[in-house]
């Protein structure tokens, strides 16, 4: 089997094996290219140590030089290159207390997670797959390398790598490594909560996100406040951003969305709109354009149309509320204080001053959002003097 690997990755594997080295592709990339899908980035695994690797490419970071991983950095993109390596004991359910390098890429391959990224390729020498990767590939299965418990153990975050790999592939978890990472999943409380995050992310914003129901089923997410539940189905029928499938989820369970957010420890940003989000999911369903300016109001037109995917989601024809929508873009309608034609300073210059200034403009926009022919100058001072 001939893989296409990007020029540069060739280069790298070819420098190596010049200098007297073994170097192979590995992991994800070449998963992902016997799938036919387009890798974002590129792992090589060589018996090659760091030291070498630093002298034989001008351009390096020691992104992970206690593990033996070296990014080497081209014009082209940046590859990661890692020692083979044996790990020694795990004692926090995450990383090796320390590490031996070896000589063997197969004593390498079977410190690995799952048997779908043990697969190795050189151009040379085509495709290595002694522990039978490309076999689960083909049968759509995710299986852990040895004894899953071990596995699991070892490192904790596999667990949800597990179910994001499920998820994001279409693949069903072999029937030992599922139930041992369901058995172990409480394992995920010595994780760290920004890990857990970007995993769980991925998995919502999949082609499969009820993939996720197992471990939410279980229990597994109670430290972070998110309670026993399954993942509706709608998800998969509502574009793929995260703040949106998170706030539908949680509205559907009956959750407080933005507090588990906070638990997860999200950004800012994300915690913001997943609360505008959850706020617009329990307004009736917007019937005029007034209806659609406050909803507006509260989150703009991204969050609306988002709202609008809900609705589309869930069997509601949303062509009136698009073209609506459109209207209101398209001739610059107002639906907020901002988009007055008149501000605080022209109510100061006609004598209205402190809270007043602010139920003035309140009570101004109310009627914009009726009537947006009333927003001019002229006449909502006229009003205002009246």
């Amino acid at each position: 089997m001939e893989l296409n690997l990007p020029e540069y990755v060739i280069k790298c594997l070819e420098k190596l094996e010049y200098n007297g080295f073994e170097a192979w592709c590995v992991g994800g990339a070449v998963r992902d290219l016997i799938m036919g899908n387009i890798p974002y980035d590129y792992d090589i695994t060589t018996n090659a140590d760091p030291e070498m690797v630093f002298s034989l490419f001008p351009k390096t970071v020691p992104t992970g030089i206690k593990h033996g991983t070296v990014t080497v950095i081209t014009e082209m993109g940046n590859i990661e290159v890692t020692t083979y390596r044996s790990d020694g004991d795990y004692l926090d359910n995450r990383s090796p207390e320390n590490v031996r390098f070896v000589k063997s890429i197969d004593e390498d391959l079977i410190r690995r997670d799952f048997t779908v990224n043990s697969i190795c390729y050189n151009p040379k020498k085509g495709i290595y797959d002694p522990l039978n990767g490309i076999q689960d590939i083909n049968s759509k299965i995710i299986r852990a390398i040895g004894d899953p418990d071990i596995r699991f153990t070892e490192d904790a975050l596999r667990i949800m790598r597990a179910f994001r790999f499920s998820a994001q592939l279409g693949f069903e978890i072999e029937e030992s490594t599922f139930t041992s990472a369901v058995n172990l999943s409480d394992l995920l409380n010595n994780i760290s909560v920004e890990r857990i995050f970007c995993e769980f992310k991925r998995i919502i914003t999949s082609s499969n996100p009820e993939k996720l129901s197992p471990l939410l089923k279980c229990g597994a997410f109670e430290f972070l406040m998110l309670k026993q539940c399954e993942i509706p189905d709608i998800l998969k029928h509502l574009t793929n951003d995260f703040s949106l499938r998170f706030s539908v989820m949680c509205y559907k369970n009956e959750f407080d969305a933005v507090e588990i957010l906070k638990n997860m420890k999200s950004d800012s940003i994300t915690i913001n709109i997943v609360k505008i989000l959850s706020k617009l999911l329990t307004l009736n369903i917007p019937k005029t354009k007034a209806d659609i300016k406050r909803m507006l109001e509260i989150g703009g037109i991204e969050c609306f149309r988002n709202i609008l995917n809900y609705y589309h989601a869930i069997g509601i024809d949303i062509t009136e509320l698009n073209d609506l929508l459109k209207q209101i873009i398209e001739n610059n309608e107002p639906y907020s204080i901002k988009m007055l034609a008149v501000s605080g300073n022209d109510l100061l210059q006609v004598g209205i001053s402190g809270q007043e200034v602010g139920k003035t403009l309140n009570y101004l926009k109310n009627i914009v959002i009726e009537h947006s022919d009333y927003n001019t100058k002229e006449y909502l001072l006229n009003l205002i003097k009246k």
